[in-house]
């Protein structure tokens, strides 16, 4: 798997790129591989039948850490990953949603859903769909916000905990620093910030246009809700500044194709300075701070980094994103993370998908600053040959110096 022209460890190219500095080569980093995955799938069939000896009868392959096993990520190419520290869960119930929207008391119900079966369901909030799959395993996603009076979600946070009174989780310290010293030169890990974003989880248990009311009608109720959020994560990066990190991922979706969720008057007023505190708190750890966002936010860029952000991962060529105008205009100082059309990874042609990164590396990585790779988790559709291809032309266009 490692190209016998590397010149430097994982942890060297990921450092060296946040820095912006040219690397041997650019570094890659993946979201989610979904079980139910087509690549997912055709990884362990072709492993089950002795296809991949050739990978794993290296032995410095097999990615058995402390922090988890990581051997898959790294078969697909991946030079970092992400640990994440959330707040411990909300004891909240979840119900299945009958056909005429009451709420099934039944703790069973969505249990006894057969293979094949759709059904929606209120967790935390929100109404959700689900799909019990073929294989028995469960596809979820989101329909609607379940508390659109303010009354009904303050009352449900009283009952349940506010975000800000929940306790984060621990940092696992010593397996943290132990992966570092003992994987450090096949992957680099970087702690997250998991879940409380201030925008996403907050607008979606009340739905887009409730958080739009209230923005005009209850601005106080929107900034209640922001800041609970805000102290979360403060609370959260007390325990991920014990790992004395370079970089901490976190994550908003702000965008939609063409343009943001919201416009920038808005992200100011209820936003930037909840995240100015953010990133204040991140670069007074002596780390840089990056975020997910899907989507094309691009004209809320200017007030993001403003706010103190250092970096984006996501990067959809899909939400129309022009990347080499951001590269020209924040490279300098910005980090980009992705970037990568999901729609060329799962039906592409090997040529196609060669072309396509080669011309992203060429769009963002010149003079660093630029950490290829899918905009989000691996579609259903993608197959294993794909994901291949994407990964060899990382590691071998992505050679610097990019021409």
């Amino acid at each position: 798997m490692k190209l016998d022209t590397d010149s430097m460890t994982a942890s060297e190219r990921v450092l060296a790129t946040i820095r912006h500095e040219e690397p041997d080569r650019a570094p890659c980093f993946l979201m989610g591989i979904p079980p139910y995955s087509k690549c997912f799938k055709e990884f362990e069939d072709r492993e089950e039948h002795g296809q991949l000896d050739e990978f794993f009868d290296d032995e410095a392959n097999i990615m058995i850490t402390p922090m988890g096993d990581m051997t898959l990520k790294y078969f697909f190419g991946a030079d970092l990953e992400m640990t994440s520290i959330g707040v411990r869960g909300r004891n909240s119930p979840t119900y299945l949603l009958n056909p005429d929207d009451s709420l099934n008391p039944d703790p069973s119900a969505m249990i006894a859903l057969p293979k094949g079966s759709e059904g929606r369901y209120v967790s935390d909030g929100q109404i959700r769909g689900i799909k019990i799959l073929a294989t028995g395993e469960q596809y979820n996603w989101y329909l609607d916000g379940f508390l659109k009076k303010k009354e009904d979600a303050i009352k449900f946070y009283d009952e349940y905990g506010w975000n800000a009174d929940m306790p984060a989780s621990k940092a696992n310290v010593e397996a943290y620093e132990e992966f570092q010293q003992r994987f450090g030169d096949r992957m680099y890990l970087i702690p997250q910030i998991g879940g409380q974003q201030l925008y996403e989880s907050m607008w979606v248990i009340m739905g887009q246009a409730r958080f739009a009311y209230y923005c005009r009608k209850d601005p106080d109720y929107i900034h209640r809700l922001v800041n609970d959020r805000k102290e979360a994560q403060l609370h959260i990066l007390d325990e991920i500044a014990r790992y004395k990190p370079a970089a901490v991922f976190g994550g908003d979706d702000l965008g939609q194709k063409g343009r943001p969720l919201m416009s920038p008057d808005a992200f100011r007023t209820f936003f930037k300075e909840p995240y100015r505190e953010i990133f204040v708190k991140i670069h007074d750890m002596g780390a840089i701070a990056f975020n997910h966002s899907c989507g094309n936010m691009t004209e809320l860029l200017a007030d993001y980094i403003d706010a103190g952000l250092d970096g984006w991962q996501s990067l959809e060529p899909a939400s129309l994103i022009d990347h080499a105008a951001l590269k020209k205009k924040y490279g300098d100082r910005f980090l980009f993370v992705g970037g990568l059309d999901s729609r060329e990874i799962s039906f592409g042609t090997t040529e196609s998908l060669q072309r396509h990164v080669r011309v992203q590396l060429l769009n963002m990585g010149i003079g660093g600053g630029y950490i290829p790779g899918p905009t989000h988790d691996f579609l259903t559709e993608t197959p294993l040959d794909n994901c291949m291809v994407m990964r060899d032309a990382i590691q071998q266009l992505g050679k610097y110096p990019l021409c």
